[in-house]
Parts: C-alpha cells; sequence; structure tokens
C-alpha cells in the first residue's frame, strides 16, 4: 500500500529538524543585532550600564528619541537621507528602467557593444581617485547631485530590468507599434504601467542602498548635504575619541546613539514586507528560459 504524500510531507524526520533548527540559528543571528538595537533605544541607561549584556530590555523609555527629534542637526541629516532616497529612486527607477528596455530590443543598433560596456563596470573599477577627481571636474563636488547622478544607474539593476523586458510579450509591443505607437509611447503607456514587480523590485534595492549608502556622501558632499549615516559615524567617532583623551567624562549615552540608529533602521523594516514577494520575483524573472 502507497503511503499517502500529505502524510509524508508532513512527518517531521531527522534531516527537518536539522533543517528548521539550523534557520532558527541563521534567524537569531541575522535579526538579533537588529532586536538588541531597538531594545538599547528604549533602555533607560542607568540599566544599561547595571550588566554588560541585556537580552531584552529593562525599562523603558522614550528619551532618547526625544533628543533625537529634537536636534536640529540630526533632523537636516535625516531629511537630507530621505530627500536622497527618493529623488534618488525614483530618477534610478526611470533610466534603469528605460536603459533596460532599450537593450532588450533585438534590432537596436550596437546592443552587444553596449551590453558588454555594461559588463565591464561589474568586474572593473576606476578607482577612487580618478572617481573624485572626475566629480570635482564636472562640479558636483559639495553637492546634492553628487550623490545622485554618479549612481543613477547600475549594472546590476540594469540586467535584471533588461531579462524582464527580454521575456515581456512581444505580440503586445507590435500591436503597439503597429497602431502608430512610438517606441516611447508603447513603454510609458503599456509597458511601463504593467512593470509592478520590476518596479517593486529597484526599489527596494536602490532605496535601501541610497538610505544606507555612507562611504560616498562622507568624502563628496559638505556638512549641508550629509546623510543620517554619516552624521551618526560623526557623533560615534567623535564622543569616542573625545573620551579617549579625557577632554570630557559625558559622553553620548550609547542608547542614543541606538535611538539614532533605529530610527535609520526602522523606515527598511517596514516597507520591506510589502516588497519582498516582488524582489523576489523580479530578480527570478528571466533566470529560466523556455
Amino acid at each position: 500500500m502507497s503511503r499517502s504524500p500529505r502524510r509524508t510531507m508532513g512527518r517531521l524526520t531527522l534531516g527537518k529538524i536539522a533543517i528548521y533548527c539550523t534557520l532558527s540559528v541563521v534567524f537569531i543571528l541575522a535579526f538579533y543585532p537588529f532586536f538588541y538595537t531597538l531594545f538599547m533605544a528604549v533602555m533607560p541607561y542607568s540599566e544599561y550600564v547595571k550588566q554588560p549584556v541585556h537580552v531584552l530590555p529593562s525599562g523603558f523609555t522614550l528619551d532618547y528619541f526625544e533628543q533625537v527629534l529634537s536636534n536640529a542637526r540630526l533632523i537636516r541629516a535625516f531629511v537630507n537621507s530621505a530627500l536622497r532616497t527618493f529623488v534618488g529612486t525614483i530618477l534610478s527607477i526611470i533610466v534603469t528602467m528605460l536603459t533596460g528596455y532599450a537593450l532588450s530590443r533585438k534590432n537596436l543598433r550596437g546592443r552587444r557593444v553596449l551590453n558588454f560596456l555594461f559588463v565591464v563596470p561589474m568586474w572593473v573599477s576606476g578607482g577612487m581617485i580618478p572617481y573624485y577627481l572626475t566629480i570635482r571636474a564636472v562640479g558636483l563636488l559639495n553637492s546634492f547631485w553628487a550623490m545622485i547622478i554618479p549612481v543613477l544607474i547600475n549594472s546590476f539593476n540594469m540586467f535584471i530590468a533588461r531579462s524582464y523586458y527580454a521575456d515581456y510579450p512581444q505580440e503586445v509591443v507590435e500591436a503597439a507599434l503597429v497602431d502608430g505607437a512610438s517606441q516611447f509611447g508603447t513603454f510609458w503607456r503599456i509597458i511601463w504601467p504593467t512593470s509592478k514587480p520590476l518596479f517593486a523590485t529597484l526599489a527596494l534595492l536602490i532605496g535601501s542602498f541610497h538610505w544606507n549608502d555612507f562611504f560616498w556622501p562622507s568624502i563628496l558632499v559638505s556638512s549641508e548635504w550629509q546623510p543620517a549615516p554619516v552624521l551618526l559615524n560623526s557623533i560615534m567617532t567623535n564622543r569616542t575619541l573625545l573620551f579617549g583623551l579625557g577632554q570630557g567624562a559625558r559622553i553620548e549615552p550609547q542608547s542614543f546613539i541606538s535611538a539614532v540608529a533605529a530610527i535609520q533602521i526602522i523606515p527598511l523594516l517596514i516597507v520591506y514586507p510589502f516588497l519582498q514577494r516582488h524582489l523576489v520575483k523580479g530578480i527570478m524573472l528571466g533566470s529560466v528560459k523556455g
């Protein structure tokens, strides 16, 4: 007598138990730092210093969030991060989707050469100094656009878009062209509205990059346009340096820094669950043929 497939799938075996245990350990190791940061942000500093390690928060306070939200410099940094993320994400999505659609057209002249030129930056970089000198030469240094224009398109994101449009039903495109629509009109009126999975995928990938980027903004822009990650690092570094030199016994409490980090993390934690299913679908599009 054959066993019921449903009973076989529902039975726990040693292999399944090992997989579940491994995934649980990976989940704890990956997500506990985020939870610990949130715990510290709502934990009174007097409770924080009582013991070296806290598995769960001791006490509750929102004083550090109030201090962050009352600090004009930090508010300005978060506004810069939000503005950069919004403008950079929208412009990058438009440019990436247009480029991906163009390179997915088989009748595009020089298509192979252009695809090759997008592959090269994925493996070869011009270097930090030439990059900095180029930004300065074109007049973008210490400006808001220094964080937007140089990273307007990413080769990896572009190839995701190209794969998506390569698998797009060509009958729809050909019907629009026969009816007299231009290539741009076809893209804008027909293809763009039906590219929701791709749009969500690019929004999450590009938005996360802009929101978390630290290295180049710390070099290319002045304090007026510094995003939150740069200012957070500056606060931590300066307070630690002063404490090490003995100049000022009071340093910024770790809970205050955790509150700043929590505000930096919370938006991504809120947005990610809504876009996660589109992210997986969008990345897998075009990966399997036939």
